[in-house]
């Protein structure tokens, strides 16, 4: 949990104030300030686009933009940190920040906290996740979580109320409450009311979160054990069994799968399918009927398990030329309402409330969907723990495989979560 004094110190919400204004001098005339990032043409051209807002806000700083492919983003950052010329402030992702960190490309933030940098509107799950052993390090420009999304025309044909005390309360229900709803669905539109998520790892990885436990140890062995692999597997066994999903065999078919246009919700097999927060927009994209939102479900003791987790940060760089300067520049580039306004979703969810507010009036109904969630799971999220080990992706896709054998009937759940956590072990051991 960050320690930082989260003062609020910028004067107008919508743009940036000068230093001087913070009791400091204002910038000498002339400063120069470099910002890279990996993009694509509809990202450069925002970000080329907000560049220029600042640059005629704050005259006396110059930000100029570099923009590679992602592909070739990191190859290009390495020659950088080698030849000790890296841009004052980067991108970077979450799964290499730690890398970055322990390397000293990137400094802490802290020092200009409450002076050139406002944190003060910032998520505090945003602040976590870039506080790196008491030190505050990356500054979230975008977020995404699990999601669970469901078709509202189905659950309204069913008489589901939706709401905190209703049937269906999309921030507080259990795996009890979908085998429920589910079959309720199923009797009263011959639409099962759930996709099943017997192979799905991120449902896993949240199951395993609400049950107390980590997905990795600290030596970097696997954390679930025998007992709740068996336990998840067998809650979906309940779910399946209550007739709230697709039989075994046809779930088994979609084991793996991630084209959006096979979703449940899409193809019209299931009322509820579970995706990350950012591939709401495109799933609307797809079908006609209203997508609702809701996190995944939960256990009856109701820990959290979803996580939020920033897609990029910016960060300050070791070989910055004027930290202050740059620190403002990164300020308002998750602050300024006019900077937000043309980034709007393009990185994710930002991170800002006061930015989400004003970005309501300009979204889509999908859109503003998606913001309404993010700011409804605010401190209803686990901890974002350390990025996982190597061989995490080949144990996921091994958790896919073996979980097959249980929608066919083929083996007991004992038997295939032996098998599964024998195999985990294997992997991160030779990794």
């Amino acid at each position: 949990m960050s320690k930082l004094n989260r003062r609020l110190f910028m004067g107008a919400a919508g743009s940036v104030v000068a230093l001087s204004a913070f009791g400091r001098p204002a910038f000498a005339q002339g400063t120069q300030i470099r910002h890279f990032w990996w993009g694509n043409p509809e990202r450069d051209k925002r970000t080329f686009a907000v560049i220029d807002i600042f640059n005629q806000k704050n005259p006396n700083i110059t930000v100029s933009g570099e923009t590679l492919g992602f592909a070739d983003y990191f190859t290009k950052l390495t020659t950088q940190i080698a030849g000790g010329n890296m841009p004052d402030v980067i991108q970077q992702g979450y799964g290499v920040l730690f890398e970055y960190i322990a390397n000293g490309a990137v400094v802490p933030l802290d020092d200009y906290v409450g002076k050139s940098l406002d944190i003060s509107r910032i998520d505090q799950s945003a602040i976590d996740a870039g506080t790196v052993d008491g030190k505050f390090y990356a500054l979230s420009i975008g977020a995404n979580s699990h999601m669970a999304i469901y078709n509202t025309r189905l659950y309204e044909e069913a008489g589901i109320t939706i709401g905190e005390g209703a049937d269906f309360d999309p921030y507080g229900y259990t795996y009890d409450d979908l085998a429920r709803i589910g079959a309720q669905i199923k009797e009263a539109t011959g639409v099962p009311g759930t996709e099943d998520n017997t192979a799905d790892y991120q449902n896993f990885s949240d199951f395993i979160a609400q049950k107390g436990v980590a997905m990795f140890n600290e030596d970097g062995t696997y954390g679930a054990t025998q007992e709740i692999v068996e336990e998840y597997w067998s809650t979906w066994q309940k779910i399946r069994e209550a007739g709230a999903t697709p039989a075994g065999p046809e779930s088994a078919g979609m084991a793996g799968v991630s084209d959006l246009s096979q979703l449940g919700v899409v193809t019209g097999k299931a009322a509820t399918s579970y995706v990350w927060s950012n591939q709401l927009v495109g799933a609307q994209g797809l079908v006609e009927d209203p997508l609702g939102a809701a996190m995944y479900p939960n256990t009856p003791e109701m820990i959290p398990g979803s996580i939020i987790q920033p897609s990029q940060f910016v960060c300050l760089t070791r070989d910055s030329v004027d930290p202050e300067a740059a620190t403002a520049y990164m300020s308002a580039f998750v602050n300024d309402l006019d900077m937000t306004g043309v980034l709007g979703l393009e990185r994710g969810i930002p991170s800002n409330p006061d930015v989400r507010a004003a970005l309501e009036p300009t979204l889509s109904a999908a859109e503003a969907v998606s913001v309404a969630f993010f700011d409804a799971i605010q401190g209803k999220t686990a901890a974002l723990a350390p990025p996982p080990p190597s061989g995490s992706n080949e144990v996921e896709q091994t958790f896919e495989r073996v979980a097959v054998s249980v929608l066919l009937g083929e083996k007991s759940i004992p038997e295939v979560a032996k098998d599964f956590l024998s195999q985990a072990k294997a992997i991160l051991a030779r990794a």
